[in-house]
């Protein structure tokens, strides 16, 4: 028997992601902060990387919605880091399969 192949690349992110800016609206479940209106930098089959103004501790629970396209997921904040004065940029973890992204294309 083979032994697994690893799917880990140099950057040490195990999935392609494609460039592509898609509007987004992010909020908490629990509607503890307002909506927030941005757009994706990247898209992956397991999650996106946002802008933001705000900063998000990682584990947080977050709801994104694509308006253009009326899709709603709720996902979870994997990273949060500064990357300019005043802006963060999230990864987040979302529960799709790449297929979904396809319908926001």
């Amino acid at each position: 028997m083979s032994p697994p192949v690893s799917t880990r690349r140099a950057d040490g992110r195990s999935e392609r992601r494609i460039p592509k800016r898609l509007a987004a609206e992010l909020s908490r479940p629990d509607e503890s902060a307002p909506k927030e209106m941005t757009f994706t930098e990247n898209v992956s089959s397991r999650g996106v990387r946002v802008t933001t103004a705000r900063r998000w501790q990682p584990g947080t629970r977050v709801l994104v919605s694509f308006p253009q396209n009326r899709v709603r997921s709720q996902g979870r904040v994997v990273y949060c880091e500064r990357v300019e004065v005043g802006n963060f940029a999230l990864g987040l973890e979302l529960p799709w399969q790449v297929q979904r992204w396809q319908m926001l294309w």
